[in-house]
């Protein structure tokens, strides 16, 4: 087991500084120099946050307004996994640092940060000696990284295609967390389906999107859930595939070169012969009269939101029986 440092790159002088303190301790600590170009920065993260017992949090003013300090502080925080932070910035007041940080322990001096982190992970190991096939937390390193995945995609996917809803954090020391807490969520939300093939459909979706290039990374989010999409680039495409296969909901945008109201036209095609399957349009209007329009067509939800449509949507597959025919 290792350390994780989490810091903005900007900081290396600090990182430098407590890295050396750990090498006094002894204390092994993942190096980001083991980056290898050209392969996936995000997938080397993950592997890395998935294999360390605690993580060092330099706070500074750079690394509060990282979008990516703040998607490993919330992998972290998910998973029950110490965080240590330093604050290394006397400057930065302590407010400043993310909400769920402000409860925990700081310290300002690096050689209790060394012995501390030392403490820390040994003691994690001794457990993991006690009891070598019980879980190190509550997720295993695979639903860690998917976690991790997630909440940088939605961190990408930004406010979606309109102004943030209300609730959505728009701060850069805010934003990730937030993040992290919605995968969080809609992860606990759709973990009761079975893995079984013949109840995949409860886990597929259909988006009907004429610029699917535009979802990609909250598409991501999704799928970091273990949900799997088929895209439609038109109405026609979509109710074809309807035709043929089973979804556990379905997503649509409104405009598509067919005419201005796609949206309704599919939903209502659905509704037709269909009742039950959940149908959400992601749009870039969510005025009143536009989501009452959508119920009355039998919609279950509008949002121009990504992090609404997540909550949204996980809720309503929780609600589902994967069993059902």
């Amino acid at each position: 087991m290792t350390v994780f440092i989490s810091h903005s790159f900007a900081d290396q002088a600090v990182f430098d500084n407590v890295t050396d303190w750990l090498d006094l301790r002894g204390v092994p600590y993942w190096k980001p120099a083991e980056i290898k170009a050209g392969a996936s920065l995000r997938g080397q993260l993950r592997d890395a946050i998935g294999s360390c017992s605690v993580c060092v949090f330099i706070a500074t003013h750079n690394s509060v307004k990282s979008s990516w300090c703040g998607a490993e502080l919330g992998a972290f925080w998910g998973a029950d996994i110490p965080v240590i932070v330093y604050m290394a910035d006397s400057s930065l007041p302590d407010e400043a640092l993310p909400p769920i940080l402000q409860s925990d322990a700081w310290e300002g001096r690096l050689s209790r940060i060394a012995s501390r982190a030392a403490e820390l992970d040994a003691d994690r190991s001794a457990k993991d000696a006690v009891s070598p096939g019980d879980k190190i937390t509550s997720m295993t390193v695979e639903q860690l990284e998917k976690i991790i995945a997630g909440a940088v995609s939605l961190v990408q996917a930004g406010g979606g295609r309109g102004v943030p809803v209300a609730g959505q954090a728009t701060s850069p020391d805010t934003v990730a967390e937030d993040a992290a807490k919605r995968i969080l969520r809609a992860a606990d939300a759709t973990s009761h389906f079975s893995q079984e093939p013949h109840d995949t459909w409860c886990r597929r979706i259909l988006w009907a999107d004429d610029r699917p290039d535009n979802n990609t990374h909250i598409r991501d989010a999704f799928e970091s859930l273990g949900l799997a999409f088929d895209l439609a680039l038109s109405t026609n495409e979509a109710v074809e595939r309807l035709r043929r296969s089973r979804y556990g909901a379905i997503i649509s945008d409104m405009a598509r070169p067919e005419g201005p109201r796609e949206g309704y036209r599919l939903l209502d095609t659905v509704r037709a012969s269909d009742s039950a399957t959940p149908f959400f349009i992601y749009s870039r209007s969510k005025a009143p009269e536009h989501v009452q329009e959508a119920v009355d067509h039998g919609a279950q939800g509008v949002t121009n939101s990504a992090y609404e449509l997540v909550d949204m949507v996980s809720h309503v597959l929780s609600l589902a029986d994967s069993t059902s025919t």
